[in-house]
């Protein structure tokens, strides 16, 4: 007897570890900035990745824009520079930071044609982050991801603007992004709910796809959505995971829960686990959604708690 498969109106995705493997690029990008801007600033490199995670800690982000020009060394050996100044001594590191993720920022391999093929379908493709709208906007633009999602869902950046200011070039959005408030984190459900009313497709045809059972499966399966754990997105080199950890922002809970083991039991089962992208096509239908989507913007006034 053949199971059938549950019909899909809307592929909503987590980005970061889901759709490519963020820990791989990130990391050596940031390595490769701390080298240059340690010999610019004559300081030690150890000195520099600390002076950049107390930067991102405080601003609750770690890929806080510009970090680099807020740091501890970049005041004591820059002082009185405005941060535009600032920015042009430094551009050599920035420029090693752009050039290490343009070699390593890459989809995975079977993700472009397996988001293609959905979307030929009918089927809503969103994404949702909690990556700041300003940095994933830029991914969106590197990755050619207009081709492939309808949209982005992201937190709104809230922090010190751009250092060339009003002057900065200009680069036209290469994806629409729909801002949530600064606020909206996972696991919350309302954000899923408040995405699916936006597509105008019941909770129950929507699948949420992302690669952590604490964060994503949870928030999706209290939404009342189908979730998918993409496993293989939790694998990562061992080296490259504890120098983001050295760099990050999360206090110890939060790097015991992204450490967690694949056995240990969740809070939240998911619907099909994952071991590659492509295997999405293989669990689930994907079809047109009966009613158009709702074009308002999702509430500025969603919880900022975990509460159902």
């Amino acid at each position: 007897m053949t199971t059938r498969r549950p019909v899909v109106h809307a592929l909503i995705l987590d980005m970061d570890n889901t759709l490519y493997d963020w820990v791989a690029y990130f990391v050596p990008a940031v390595r490769a900035m701390v080298a240059v801007a340690a010999e610019i600033l004559d300081v030690s490199e150890d000195e520099l990745r600390s002076d950049l995670q107390a930067v991102h800690r405080n601003h609750g982000n770690t890929e806080h824009p510009f970090a680099l020009l807020e740091t501890s060394a970049v005041e004591r050996r820059l002082p009185g520079m405005s941060q535009r100044a600032r920015h042009e001594h430094l551009l050599p590191a920035f420029a090693a930071f752009n050039e290490v993720r343009r070699r390593h920022l890459h989809l995975y391999p079977d993700v472009e044609s397996t988001l293609q093929t959905i979307k030929a379908t009918g089927c809503h493709v969103v994404g949702h982050t909690e990556a700041k709208d300003v940095n994933i906007s830029s991914r969106a633009r590197s990755l050619g991801l207009d081709a492939m999602l309808e949209a982005i869902y992201a937190p709104r950046f809230v922090g010190p603007p751009h250092p060339l200011g009003a002057d900065r070039r200009s680069v036209p959005a290469a994806i629409e992004v729909r801002v949530l408030p600064p606020t909206a984190r996972k696991p919350n459900p309302e954000i899923a709910r408040q995405i699916a009313e936006q597509l105008g497709v019941p909770a129950a045809h929507c699948l949420y796809v992302g690669d952590s059972l604490s964060k994503d499966v949870a928030m999706a399966k209290r939404a009342g959505m189908l979730a998918a754990w993409a496993r293989y997105g939790t694998h990562h080199d061992s080296d490259l995971w504890r120098g983001l950890v050295a760099l990050s922002h999360w206090d110890p809970a939060a790097v015991t829960a992204a450490e967690a083991k694949s056995d240990d039991p969740p809070q939240y089962e998911p619907d099909v686990t994952l071991d590659a992208f492509h295997e999405l096509r293989e669990h689930y239908t994907f079809r047109t959604a009966s009613q158009p989507r709702r074009p308002q913007v999702i509430s500025a006034c969603l919880p900022s708690g975990p509460a159902d």
